[in-house]
C-alpha cells in the first residue's frame, strides 16, 4: 500500500475529475452516480479505480473485486477516493479479526455503504453512531484549524451537519445490505456509550469522523476494550478542521503506547486525506 498509495489520487488529478454528490434523498446502485455530467466519464473513473486495484494486487495488498464499489467511491464527498481504499484496504486488512465493524459519524451514510459494501460477504454486523443532531458543543482542546463552512468560529459549528437518519437507511437499502446487519446507535457519544445495551463486545475494525476532541476520545477509549490484535482503526480529520481530533489520537497513542507498543500509528501524507490508521499489535 505504501508504495503505490498515491496512485488513485494522482490519477485524479491528471483527469481532472472534481466529483462532487448529491444532498438529497436520490441513490441509484447502477449507472453513473450523481456528480459525473456523463456516462463516459464515470467509465473513466471506473477503469482507473480498477487499475489502482490491480497495482495494489501486484503489490501483495489483497483488495478483492467488487463491481459496486465505484459507484460507491464515485459519490463520497468528504471521504477522498484515496483515503476510502485505506479503508476497503483494511478491512480486507483484518477480515479475520472478532467482532463486529463500526462507523462513527456516519452524516448521509455514504461512507457507510461503501463500509456495508466491503463486508457484505461476511456475517459482521455493521454499528453506525451518529446524533443526527449536527456537532456537539466543542471544548477548549477544539481549535479551528481550518474554517470549512466559513462559519468564523468552531463554537459556531455546534449543531451543524445535522442530517435525516433516514439518509443512512436509503444509502444501505440501496445497495440491498440486509437490515438485519446492520444497528444504528442514535445520540450524542457520550450519552450512547453510557446507556444503549446494543453495544458491540467485539469490534475488529472502525471508522470514527466525530471531528471534535471530548466524542473521539470517549470512542478510541471504548474500542481499546473492545478490540483485540489485528484490529483496525481508522480516524478522520486528524490535524483538519478542529485540532480535537489530533489531541485525541495522540493523547491515547501516549497512554497506551507507554510501558509497551499497543498500537502501531500510520499518518499518511496529506494529498491522500487527512487521517490516521491505527493497528493493534497487543
Amino acid at each position: 500500500m505504501r508504495i503505490l498509495k498515491g496512485a488513485a489520487k494522482k490519477g485524479l488529478g491528471v483527469l481532472g475529475y472534481e466529483v462532487h454528490r448529491s444532498s438529497g434523498q436520490r441513490v441509484s446502485a447502477s449507472g453513473p452516480p450523481v456528480g459525473f455530467s456523463n456516462p463516459v466519464s464515470f467509465s473513466n473513473f471506473d477503469n482507473l479505480a480498477q487499475a489502482y486495484e490491480q497495482r495494489l494486487n501486484d503489490s501483495g495488498q489483497l483488495v478483492v473485486a467488487n463491481e459496486m464499489r465505484s459507484r460507491l467511491l464515485a459519490r463520497l464527498l468528504g471521504t477522498p477516493p484515496s483515503e476510502a481504499y485505506f479503508i476497503v484496504h483494511a478491512l480486507a486488512e483484518c477480515e479475520d479479526v472478532h467482532g463486529d465493524v463500526c462507523e462513527f459519524g456516519v452524516a448521509q451514510g455514504e461512507t457507510s455503504a461503501l463500509i456495508a459494501n466491503e463486508i457484505r460477504s461476511s456475517n459482521r454486523v455493521l454499528h453506525l453512531f451518529d446524533s443526527f443532531e449536527g456537532l456537539p458543543r466543542p471544548t477548549e482542546e477544539d481549535q479551528l484549524k481550518d474554517d470549512i463552512s466559513s462559519l468564523g468560529s468552531i463554537e459556531a459549528y455546534a449543531g451543524s451537519m445535522s442530517l435525516p437518519e433516514e439518509m443512512v437507511r436509503t444509502r444501505l437499502g440501496a445497495i440491498s445490505f440486509p437490515p438485519q446487519r446492520f444497528v444504528i446507535h442514535r445520540g450524542f457519544i457520550e450519552q450512547v456509550l453510557k446507556h444503549d445495551s446494543g453495544l458491540p463486545k467485539e469490534v475488529g475494525f472502525a471508522y470514527i469522523d466525530l471531528d471534535f476532541y471530548e466524542p473521539t476520545s470517549l470512542t478510541l477509549d471504548f474500542l481499546h476494550r473492545t478490540t483485540s490484535t489485528g484490529a483496525m482503526i481508522i480516524v478522520d480529520d486528524y490535524d483538519f478542521f478542529s485540532t480535537g481530533a489530533k489531541t485525541a489520537v495522540d493523547e491515547f497513542l501516549e497512554e497506551k503506547n507507554a510501558g509497551e507498543m499497543i498500537y502501531e500509528c500510520l499518518v499518511p501524507n496529506t494529498r491522500y486525506g487527512n487521517f490516521a490508521v491505527l493497528t493493534r499489535s497487543g
